[in-house]
């Protein structure tokens, strides 16, 4: 995996000392020491291993920069200028480095990113079976609504992937609507997605999501829709657009709690006529993935690991 992201020198020195199951999130940044989050413990890369003393690790050039920018985007950063002007690039296997620098603006928008000095890369994860507990509290005629809040990097996309997949271990019959705006949830690469997400499960990537939902609800005839990351008020209009067309939505947004979430104003509407039937909250409480709390719409406790 690392090798799709790395120089061969240097990924041959990641795989010898860090092993990738445990490997979540690497933050590269000019001038300063590489950072790897393994197991959710802050780590440094040395010649001779890992270690926890800042002044050992390994420290970004501007030359490795570039080189993992080039390796990310198959050698041509203008195939990737869309998803540059997001803030990030999606590499094979659903790997996301998000990217931070200049700015390049024109007639008020954003047209690239240049000066790129800022790395975070999260790799990806299948964890069999994590929502196979709770996974009896949303399977419904319809599927229940389902939104899934957590901070960043606690597991959200891992236990939706995992949703997905139940449906098809259990033999339920829905046919299953991905909209994956950042090509993480199914890591799909030429059409194909990277996960093994069942016999039920098409697949939409790289728009955004009020076209998705529109164009996919129209062309695929979904009974359930499952994206990542909602926050705007478009996200909100366009889960409002299928649940009035009768599609069940499995989302994720990012929040600390349902107390924080309750607070968004986006949100509101959505809450207040009880739009979401089931609300997973994880932390990492006991682990990364933690079920810090599954609640009914009524925010009445069902299941806490």
């Amino acid at each position: 995996m690392v090798d799709k992201i790395f120089p061969a020198e240097f990924a041959r020195l990641i795989l010898k000392h860090i092993s990738i199951g445990n490997l979540y999130e690497i933050r590269v940044r000019l001038n300063q020491a590489i950072v790897f989050n393994v197991k959710n413990e802050l780590v440094f890369l040395s010649s001779a291993g890992i270690t926890k003393n800042i002044n050992d690790g390994i420290v970004a050039s501007r030359e490795l920069i570039a080189k993992i920018i080039y390796i990310a985007c198959e050698n041509s950063v203008y195939a990737v200028n869309n998803q540059l002007r997001e803030g990030f690039i999606t590499v094979k296997n659903g790997i996301r480095i998000g990217v931070a620098g200049e700015v390049v603006y024109e007639n008020d928008n954003v047209m690239t990113l240049k000066n790129i000095t800022y790395l975070n890369i999260r790799l990806p994860h299948k964890v069999d079976n994590c929502s196979a507990r709770i996974f009896h509290y949303l399977i419904d005629k319809p599927f229940k609504n389902t939104l899934i809040i957590s901070s960043p990097g606690l597991g959200k996309t891992t236990i939706l992937r995992d949703i997905i997949y139940q449906i098809y271990k259990n033999n339920y019959a829905l046919n299953s609507l991905i909209l994956d705006e950042r090509y993480e949830i199914a890591g799909s690469c030429e059409g194909q997605a990277q996960f093994n997400l069942g016999a039920f499960t098409d697949i939409i990537s790289g728009c955004k999501k009020q076209f998705g939902f529109e164009m996919g609800i129209r062309s695929m005839n979904p009974d359930v829709i499952f994206t990542d990351e909602i926050a705007t008020f478009d996200d909100i209009k366009a889960i409002d657009y299928a649940m009035a067309s009768g599609v069940s939505v499995v989302a994720t947004t990012h929040s600390r709690n349902l107390n924080e979430l309750l607070k968004k104003p986006n949100f509101t509407e959505l809450l207040t006529n009880k739009t979401f039937k089931r609300f997973i909250v994880l932390s990492k409480n006991k682990g990364i993935g933690t079920i810090d709390g599954l609640y009914d719409e009524n925010y009445k406790l069902l299941y806490r690991d």
